[in-house]
């Protein structure tokens, strides 16, 4: 019932608000790609990226809800749930752009997800950096938690409305394919540990 609400809430929102370029959320809510997070940060808006993953026997859902502040700082949170148990937890996300990608420098920010239920294992923490050039993006990145290690993508601009990344997290590498179907509406597919679907909007306020 709280999700349909939320839904129709959005729904409301896109006919007042503009809509914005289409972001994409990693699975766990900050602005990133599929499994990791990268540097940007979302404007001022909300963001929402439900998604599905499929690990062997197990289905584990989640439902990332990001507000960008406008200031370089984004917020949220994503309840997630595992096809063993009805429970949805939440975990609370934030973001925080430290350094502004410039023509030489690249975007840099901390982050962390807190898990205030310990469910996933504790809080995880972390440095992205993201640099842009042409129609490629770089993310590297170094944390904790289930960011442990060092994780880092490349993402490649196929078409205006098609990417192609590959990522490295958990000492296993990723592919994903990213569409943008509308200016404020995309769907991403995922193999790492399992196959991932995301389906993503986000309008700005």
């Amino acid at each position: 019932m709280r999700i349909k609400v939320f839904l129709v809430t959005i729904v409301f929102l896109m006919s007042f608000y503009g809509f914005a370029n289409a972001s994409t959320l990693s699975n766990w809510g900050p602005t990133g790609i599929s499994e990791i997070p990268t540097a940007y940060v979302l404007n001022f808006g909300v963001a929402i990226g439900p998604n599905v993953g499929f690990y062997g026997s197990d289905t584990l859902t989640r439902i990332p809800i990001t507000l960008g502040l406008g200031v370089g700082i984004e917020i949220g949170a994503t309840g997630f749930s595992l096809s063993s148990s009805s429970d949805f937890i939440p975990i609370f996300h934030a973001k925080w752009n430290v350094i502004e990608e410039k023509p030489l420098l690249p975007s840099i920010s901390i982050g962390g997800l807190f898990d205030v239920n310990n469910a996933i294992g504790g809080t995880s923490f972390y440095v992205a950096l993201s640099k842009a050039l042409g129609n490629l993006k770089g993310h590297i990145g170094v944390g904790s938690g289930i960011y442990e290690g060092i994780f880092g993508a490349l993402e490649f601009k196929l078409t205006d409305s098609i990417d192609l990344l590959g990522f490295y997290k958990s000492e296993k590498a990723g592919i994903a394919l990213n569409i943008n179907l509308l200016s404020f509406l995309n769907i991403t597919a995922t193999y790492h540990e399992g196959i991932i679907f995301q389906v993503g909007a986000n309008i700005s306020l």
